[in-house]
């Protein structure tokens, strides 16, 4: 094929980030973008110098159209990828693939039928760290892992944005949901999970969720997730910890190995998820896409299945059902 041509729906940060990174690309056109605030559309479109869609009908039934990045709202996914489906563009879907459990089964099954690509963008599948973390399990060099420690902790500020639109667990949750899986090459049989609300009560959402799981394997494990962190302390806050019969290994996402202080505190800036390096964005979020690009351009695999993404959306609903019942949950194995 030649240029691909590719849409941007959702002008959020996120959907900002694709545009950008798509314009900046060999080989890629950014032919259009939507979203609800036609005035932002129309601001991004004469950025990239695309065409600001009025409608998503009409943006899917441009027939020179490849593929779209849908950066919506969560509780946006599952009527877009049906639209995407129904048109035959291909999708990059910006986590999780749906927050409703029917509705992620739903588009599992409508890309089946379709033969689209989508891929879900799990973001820490293009970190360089837990792909070495993978790696390094794949090769024995940890022996057989025998307990592990995650963590996923954000800011108050992002949970007072979402205004309970989502929980803790399908906002944050899924990302580590998925790289546990994938980093150990096991699967996780049963959750049981605890929360603390306080700070978030006026949009009945959960602050932090603590969560103990087994995997397949007989390993044991603990996850930590919230949006509660204070103000001027650190944006994000996460790890991962496995401990194998043979090695350890230890990732650490606070710690950029460079700090910055200045106006009284000190900083960590970010060197890997979206760095700009002499005017172009370079890091995690450029390898993402560019997967994506190769997916459909050249036909190669894509780094996440759908069915991987749904697996994410499937646990972290048993996470929250042990949270409403107070006892573990199993994992279902044939869903």
């Amino acid at each position: 094929m030649g240029k691909m041509k590719v849409a941007v729906i959702g002008l959020g940060v996120m959907g900002q980030t694709h545009a950008r990174i798509y314009s900046e690309m060999a080989g890629v056109e950014l032919v259009a973008v939507y979203d609800i605030n036609q005035a932002h559309a129309d601001r991004m479109a004469e950025r990239y110098q695309a065409k600001a869609a009025e409608n998503l009908e009409a943006l899917f039934g441009m027939a020179e159209l490849d593929a779209v990045s849908i950066c919506t709202a969560d509780d946006q996914h599952y009527e877009l990828a049906k639209l995407a489906c129904k048109h035959g563009k291909h999708v990059l879907m910006e986590k999780p693939l749906a927050t409703d459990l029917i509705e992620a089964k739903a588009i599992v099954n409508q890309v089946k039928a379709s033969g689209i690509k989508m891929m879900v963008g799990h973001t820490l599948r293009w970190d360089p760290r837990y792909y070495h973390a993978r790696e390094s399990i794949a090769a024995g060099q940890l022996g057989s892992p025998l307990h592990l420690y995650a963590r996923r902790n954000n800011s108050y500020q992002n949970g007072l944005r979402l205004k309970g639109r989502t929980s803790v667990l399908m906002f944050l949750g899924v990302h580590d949901i998925d790289a546990i899986e994938w980093v150990t090459g096991d699967r996780i049989v049963e959750v049981y999970t605890a929360e603390v609300r306080n700070r978030l009560n006026e949009f009945n959402v959960g602050d932090a969720a603590v969560t103990t799981f087994k995997l397949a394997s007989g390993a044991v494990g603990s996850y930590e997730t919230s949006w509660v962190m204070p103000d001027h302390y650190y944006e994000l806050d996460a790890k991962l910890d496995i401990i194998g019969t043979d090695g350890a290994i230890n990732v650490n996402i606070v710690n950029q190995n460079i700090q910055r202080h200045a106006g009284g505190r000190f900083a960590y800036p970010d060197t890997m998820y979206g760095m700009e390096m002499y005017g172009r964005l370079t890091g995690i979020m450029k390898e993402e896409l560019t997967s994506f690009v190769l997916a459909v351009t050249e036909d190669a695999p894509l780094p996440i299945t759908v069915e991987d993404a749904y697996r994410a959306v499937l646990i972290a609903s048993c996470m929250e059902k042990s949270l409403l019942t107070g006892l573990p949950v199993s994992v279902p194995t044939n869903d």
